[in-house]
């Protein structure tokens, strides 16, 4: 995957960066353009971060004690055991993953149905429609090939608060088929493979919410860690149905071209904002999924190249980025 062109102008797009420009193009000119995050990391994004090793560590046969091990000492390195809850629930995550799935991925594997091609697989490439090309890049959690039916399969992981993932109705899994990232990565599996691509979206339902209970009214005195960890683990062991959910997702033909034109119009605009076109705000989405990190640079209350909050990514530093809107 390249990390040279790391500007707007000219560049590769993830799927991320079509979904923030869709999001507000503003967000996407400081993040994608001039290369800014914030320095913390929430606990929902390192629960994401971390579940997904655990995860490929699974499906690259590491049974659970090495995979919990390896997981433990690489929360410690990044100091994100802060939190006295955080290893204690991805124990109980990571267990109740094995527990729900060892047994049946086993006899499909095995069993010569599933062939696991890659894991974290990073790719790149070209999409042409009419004379508009734009390149896009990602890193996809697992491709297996079905022998069976003669056809890809994308496996995605995703680890979610929401409880809609447990209805198989809800707009959770309906939207799936507009989503950026599958219709990014089923293009590109199609090209590359010419057999037909499906999505096995792999779910797992977390509880970031969950704290010690009350154990004594009168004391207020509440669980022990080690008491909350025997607890949660028991929930993930028992509930595996409710909390680990797979399904999969036929992409079809026609429904995703549709999405991948909206995708190209978005890349498009993204590169031509702000050396073109001024990029826009949209003010219906300040306040979403727990409020925009940049909304006070975007209105001017703060500096974001003097502030504390932030940082620029990794491969944006060699970057001399001085304009700052407005």
């Amino acid at each position: 995957m390249s990390s040279k062109r790391t500007s707007l102008e000219n560049a590769v797009f993830s799927a991320s960066a079509i979904s923030t420009i869709e999001q507000c193009e503003m967000k996407a000119y400081y993040e994608y353009e001039l290369g800014y995050e914030l320095k913390t990391t929430s606990n929902g994004l390192r629960t994401g971060i971390m579940m997904h090793e655990a995860q490929e560590m699974y499906l690259n046969s590491h049974n659970e004690t090495v995979v919990i091990e390896s997981i433990e000492s690489e929360v410690k390195i990044r100091g994100w055991d802060d939190d006295e809850l955080f290893l204690p629930k991805l124990r109980a995550y990571i267990k109740g993953y094995y527990n729900a799935w060892e047994v049946k991925d086993v006899d499909a594997m095995c069993g010569n149905k599933l062939e696991l091609i890659s894991t974290e697989e990073s790719f790149e490439f070209d999409y042409k429609e009419k004379d508009l090309v734009k390149t896009f890049v990602g890193q996809m959690d697992a491709v297996f090939l079905d022998q069976e039916k003669d056809c890809i399969v994308l496996m995605e992981h995703k680890n979610v608060s929401s409880k809609d993932c447990q209805d198989p109705a809800s707009l959770f899994w309906q939207s799936l088929i507009m989503n950026n990232q599958l219709t990014i990565y089923t293009t590109y599996l199609e090209q590359k493979y010419n057999k037909p691509v499906y999505v096995w979206y792999d779910v797992v339902l977390t509880s970031p919410a969950m704290k010690p209970k009350i154990i004594n009214r009168k004391t207020k005195e509440r669980e022990s860690i080690e008491q909350f960890e025997e607890r949660i683990t028991q929930v993930y062991m028992e509930e595996g149905g409710d909390r680990y959910i797979r399904k999969m997702i036929p992409t079809l033909a026609r429904l995703r071209e549709q999405r991948m034109t909206e995708v190209m119009i978005l890349a498009e605009r993204g590169s031509r904002f702000y050396h073109v076109e001024q990029p826009t705000r949209n003010t219906q989405s300040c306040r979403n999924y727990g409020g925009c990190p940049f909304f006070q640079p975007c209105i001017g209350t703060e500096l974001i190249n003097e502030s504390s909050r932030f940082q620029k990514k990794e491969h944006f530093k060699q970057k001399d980025q001085n304009d700052i809107p407005f």
